[in-house]
């Protein structure tokens, strides 16, 4: 009898805990008591190219971004009668990110949602997590661009259906849907993806995994002591155990959504020779001017110290990165104060305008040679402004 209480409590204790995980409204129907379907076809494109294929909307081509984005008007769309998403794709490539897009009456911008890749099934998502996700909403719509730092704009898109998309009122089945979405989707690798326990992205979501299996854990072992009246060494013992066994399911979760994400690697690197795959970077743009500097100082010694600015840290050590075996390092750790650039090192400005835009940086190359002229490999990205490159000079 008291096993029996104790499978029956530890049960309870943890649907309990699952409903408090999916923000259960307990005043909520069990299934969804009003439903809006928008179809694929009423959808049209507002970057890139698409049609009306079988009630689907085919997304044939991204816009010269590399991006796509879809766009519906509903009529009658009120937020908080409709706060659960239940989205469809068809075919949709692991190498694009998907983003929700919806824009409220009175409101002139729109609102961005980040989702976990749709695979082949129906993904959920609850909106009303969304701060602005309410009054009347007269747009909604997707946009799709390659995964971030992780696949080169040029190769993420490859063609897709749009199947459809469904809003529901509040309802258990949907609370339900939307926190195994969010638990067990397959969301895109980010930089904190390699020492993230829980969730890695700033989307809105659902409370954590990580502790609802502490709860659970020690809900099991609350009820052990009580029920099943261990004490002393025995109840450490079934601690344990609740302990290894929430760290176990963690465990798998977690290598759930990694072989979720090494399925978008396979699908970049798959078949790809070993020269060609170092090529393959979500960066292309960076190895592009990384190699043009290269040729560029293709005849300057081995030791010439190369200094890197760029629009962001993260690509201040990228282009450092693709520029080895060049002596390259950060313009900003050269610069300590009171000290003085080398003679005679290159200066190199990657996606941001400072060397003309800012008067210290100005002053500080007052007396320094841009590298160019009509026959560089540099000449279009010097008139962009994309790129710039100076043989540092000290003021005489």
């Amino acid at each position: 009898m008291r096993r029996a209480s104790f499978a029956v409590a530890v049960v309870a204790s943890g649907f309990l805990l699952l409903a408090w995980a999916a923000s259960i409204d307990w005043s909520a129907p069990l299934r969804p008591a009003a439903q809006r379907s928008v179809f694929g076809s009423e959808f049209r494109a507002l970057f890139g190219a698409a049609e009306d294929h079988d009630g689907r909307l085919h997304v044939a081509a991204a816009a010269e971004d590399f991006s796509a984005v879809q766009s519906a008007a509903p009529a009658n769309l009120v937020a908080e009668e409709l706060p659960l998403l239940r989205y469809r794709f068809a075919d949709f490539p692991r190498t694009l990110e998907l983003t929700f897009l919806f824009r409220a009456q009175g409101d002139d911008d729109v609102q961005t949602v980040q989702l976990p890749w749709p695979g082949s099934g129906v993904a959920s998502f609850d909106l009303s997590r969304v701060p602005a996700w309410k009054g009347r909403i007269v747009e909604i719509g997707f946009a799709e661009f390659p995964t971030a730092q992780n696949v080169p704009p040029e190769r993420g898109f490859a063609p897709f259906d749009l199947v459809g998309v469904e809003l529901w009122s509040p309802s258990w089945r949907g609370a339900f849907a939307a926190l195994a979405t969010d638990w067990f989707g397959a969301w895109p690798w980010s930089q904190r993806s390699v020492h993230a326990l829980g969730r890695d992205s700033d989307a809105p979501h659902a409370r954590s995994a990580v502790l609802f299996a502490a709860l659970a854990a020690a809900a099991a072992s609350a009820w052990a002591a009580l029920l099943l009246g261990l004490r002393g060494r025995r109840l450490l013992v079934a601690a344990a155990a609740c302990i290894a066994f929430a760290w176990i399911a963690l465990d798998l979760r977690w290598q759930a959504g990694l072989l979720q994400r090494l399925a978008l690697t396979r699908s970049l690197y798959a078949g790809v020779a070993w020269p060609q795959r170092e090529r393959i970077v979500g960066d292309s743009d960076v190895v592009r001017a990384a190699d043009e500097v290269k040729a560029l100082l293709a005849g300057e010694p081995a030791e010439r110290r190369v200094l890197v600015l760029a629009g962001s840290s993260y690509e201040v050590l990228r282009l450092i990165w693709h520029l080895s075996p060049l002596n390259a390092a950060p313009l900003p750790l050269a610069l300590p104060s009171g000290a003085a650039l080398p003679d005679g090192c290159i200066v190199v400005f990657y996606d941001t305008t400072t060397w003309h835009d800012n008067p210290a940086m100005r002053a500080l190359l007052a007396s320094s040679a841009r590298i160019t002229g009509p026959d560089s490999l540099l000449a279009s990205g010097f008139e962009s402004g994309r790129v710039a490159v100076f043989r540092f000079r000290r003021v005489r």
